[in-house]
Formats: C-alpha cells, sequence, structure tokens
C-alpha cells in the first residue's frame, strides 16, 4: 500500500458521522415546508382524527429516539474497537441512527405537525442520507474489507430487515 492509501485507511470517520451536514443541507426544506404547511393549513391537513395522530406521532418520536439513544450508545462504546459492531441493532440496518430518524422521530412530528405535505421531506432525507453515506461506507469497506461486504449484502443500509444477521 503506498503512503496516500494508508493516511486514508487511517482517517477515521467522526464519531458524529454525517449528523452536522445533513442537518445543514435539510434546514431549508425544513422552512419551505413549514412555510408552505402555514400558508396552505387545511389544504395539506392529514384528514384523520387529531387526537389518532397526536398519539401515532409521540409513539413514533418516542421509538425513534430510543433507538437513536440506544445505538449511539453502541456506537461510542464500539468507536475506537478493531471490530465491525454488527450487533443489537446493527444486526437488522447499517446505519439504525439515521433510519430511526427518517423512519420513525421526523415522521412522528410530521404527524404532530398535521400536514401531510411534510411527508414529502422523507424523501429528500433519505436521498441525502445515501449520498452522504458514501464515504463512510467507503471507510467502512477499507477498514473491514470483506467482512463489511458480506454484511453489506446481508445487511440494508437504511430499512431495517426483520431477519437479524449472523457474522460469517
Amino acid at each position: 500500500m503506498n503512503k496516500l492509501s494508508e493516511k486514508k485507511a487511517e482517517e477515521k470517520v467522526p464519531l458524529i458521522g454525517i449528523g452536522p451536514k445533513l442537518l445543514i443541507i435539510m434546514c431549508p426544506f425544513f422552512v419551505l415546508f413549514g412555510v408552505l404547511t402555514s400558508i396552505f393549513y387545511p389544504i395539506f391537513q392529514i384528514p384523520i382524527n387529531f387526537y389518532l395522530l397526536v398519539i401515532i406521532g409521540s409513539i413514533l418520536i418516542t421509538f425513534g429516539l430510543f433507538v437513536f439513544i440506544y445505538s449511539e450508545r453502541i456506537l461510542s462504546m464500539a468507536y475506537n474497537s478493531s471490530e465491525l459492531i454488527t450487533i443489537k441493532t446493527y444486526a437488522y440496518v447499517r446505519h439504525p441512527m439515521y433510519a430511526s430518524w427518517g423512519l420513525a422521530t421526523l415522521p412522528g412530528i410530521f404527524c404532530l405537525l398535521n400536514s401531510w405535505i411534510l411527508f414529502i421531506i422523507l424523501v429528500i432525507y433519505y436521498l441525502f442520507v445515501r449520498i452522504l453515506l458514501q464515504k463512510e461506507e467507503r471507510y467502512l469497506l477499507e477498514k473491514y474489507g470483506k467482512k463489511y461486504v458480506h454484511y453489506i449484502k446481508n445487511v440494508n443500509a437504511f430499512f431495517p430487515k426483520l431477519k437479524k444477521y449472523k457474522p460469517e
């Protein structure tokens, strides 16, 4: 290996990952769709009982935040480890913290805000997560090689599989 590729392999992905970049990129979309929701509220209102939306939203937010915090604790404990994390939430989805926001926390917030147009943000969120995760995925591929290739083939990046991952 040459010095440049050795240096690249040694560079760690920050513990906070793509979160700050993702937040900065998503802010204009939150503002735009928030303004649209407030201007055209009756048109974008979800046609479901508001109390049911509050219950659904609260459950989704609670579940999403639980998965996020639980996954972050697993990651922070194993961050300096030389082993690939494939246990607990990471046995079902490769990036459970980003998935928890996209599949539970944000939809829960949108339910509480009672606006169906906000759900379009989830598509934008997913696209940016996939784009921004490429660097992290390359780093993990360089660091763990065949183990990570096997993990990629058996565990989705964003949408959880119900079948638990078993290392080779």
